[in-house]
């Protein structure tokens, strides 16, 4: 009788464990990352061969996590936040660019158009003062498109930073569970709770850049970049650094153990990643086309008034001033009187004309002539809409990628929950189940004691 009341009760400890883990799951039903919990039983051999058994043991309490799939879903993250932050930054450059209000291809129709209109009356005051006009909201559609550009990078350098700062909180906070995991697994304490908080931790790190994380025998893992370099081994924790250089351009380092490797940003991926790629592929680029361009107006158009002759008979003085380290006011109107624009091709005293347009007309086909700008030879408002064109088909491109990594990311999250997350109504049937096997057990227990009491009934 004993041993019937022994299994009796072993399968009552097992059934309530059950429902103990049970309980757990669905109280953590809408917990981010939590991996649901599962008993492991197995049967308890008898003592003898002619026994029947004892019972039922829980050996362990299993926590449903699945590896690869956690993998699968970091990698996705990593592609996801990469795309993402790339399109923030290709969408406000193409909205820049691409905008009438503060297109520079828009500027130079109408400054070539003042210019035009002005051809058949050269000596016009008012006309003149329409091309002045006009130079002066063509420098500012420059200037405005530049310092706009220069604003995003600066912004872009500021999340570098903020980015690198959470960097390290999360390798810090990564190495630290390590330890306490290794504590706690060396005196036989569950580490569920602080595993599923470490690979939060670590979903959170795969937004940032992409990583590889291996599992040690003792249960910490060793996280690092995708190009090898360590960010956290055991209790160890690497630190980003950022600093700037005398271009105003950021570098990142990482410490480690004391030794500081140069970071190669190229290739990081996530999101700081993507800053670098849109700050050397997109930004500063579309900065150095616009710097071109203004160059070569400026050096084109005062080139032409050089060989003219203005309403005085007096050689012509540059328009533009081109400043390349301005960040606001690369390009500027030089202070001319409108009777100072150099329309001639010969003085008053060679010709005894008022002005005639031979000059005008030559600066007027400056509107088709090439100029270098990105290493090719183009007319100015064909560079502009290359510049257009390419921010725009590298924005169109890294929306469908996007479109494909949140696809990907869903899915690779759909299968990680498919294995780790808890389901209600799964749940629903495990609970039904250990109390039926719990008042199972409860009616052995009672069986074997009304036995045990007929038995004594019989003395």
């Amino acid at each position: 009788m004993s041993v019937l009341s022994q299994i009796g009760y072993s399968g009552v400890r097992a059934s309530q464990i059950a429902l103990t883990a049970t309980g757990q799951n669905i109280a953590n039903v809408n917990t981010p990352g939590f991996s649901r919990l599962g008993p492991e039983l197995h049967s308890v051999g008898g003592q003898t061969a002619t026994s029947i058994g004892g019972g039922v043991q829980v050996s362990s309490i299993r926590r449903l996590s699945n590896d690869f799939q956690n993998q699968q879903l970091w990698r996705a993250s990593t592609d996801k936040n990469y795309y993402g932050t790339s399109q923030q930054y290709l969408s406000a450059l193409e909205g820049l660019i691409h905008s009438e209000g503060s297109s520079v291809s828009v500027g130079l129709d109408n400054f070539f158009a003042a210019l035009s209109e002005a051809s058949s009356t050269p000596e016009s005051i008012p006309l003149r003062q329409q091309i002045i006009g006009e130079a002066k909201q063509l420098a500012q559609r420059f200037n405005g498109l530049n310092s706009n550009i220069g604003t995003q990078l600066n912004a872009l350098q500021g999340q570098r930073v903020a980015m690198v700062a959470e960097i390290n909180g999360l390798s810090d906070n990564i190495a630290e569970l390590n330890v306490e995991i290794l504590k706690m697994e060396s005196a036989g304490r569950d580490t569920a709770t602080l595993r599923d908080y470490r690979e939060n931790l670590i979903k959170d790190l795969s937004q940032y850049a992409g990583i590889r994380v291996q599992e040690v025998a003792d249960g910490t893992l060793t996280v690092s970049l995708a190009n090898g370099q360590p960010l956290v081994a055991g209790g160890s924790a690497g630190q980003l650094t950022v600093e700037q250089n005398l271009a105003g351009e950021q570098e990142l380092a990482l410490v480690f153990a004391k030794t500081t490797f140069p970071l190669v940003q190229d290739g990081l991926g996530g999101s700081l990643g993507a800053l670098y790629d849109m700050e050397y592929g997109a930004l500063r680029p579309a900065q150095d086309d616009l710097h071109d361009m203004a160059a070569a107006l400026a050096q084109s158009v005062n080139d032409t008034l050089a060989g003219g002759f203005d309403l005085n008979g007096d050689p012509g003085q540059p328009l533009f001033v081109y400043t390349p380290g301005s960040t606001s006011g690369m390009l500027a109107v030089t202070a001319l009187a409108p009777e100072q624009l150099a329309f001639s091709s010969a003085g008053q005293s060679g010709t005894g004309e008022v002005g005639n347009n031979e000059n005008l007309l030559a600066l007027l086909e400056l509107k088709s002539a090439k100029v270098n700008v990105a290493g090719s030879d183009v007319p100015l408002n064909d560079a502009y809409a290359g510049l257009v064109g390419r921010v725009g088909s590298a924005s169109r491109q890294n929306q469908a990628d996007l479109a494909a990594a949140t696809v990907v990311a869903e899915q690779a999250q759909a299968q990680r929950d498919s294995v780790s997350a808890v389901n209600l109504d799964e749940e629903a049937v495990n609970l039904m189940a250990y109390e039926q096997a719990y008042q199972a057990n409860m009616k052995v227990i009672s069986t074997s004691n009304d036995l045990f009491n007929a038995v004594l009934a019989m003395f």
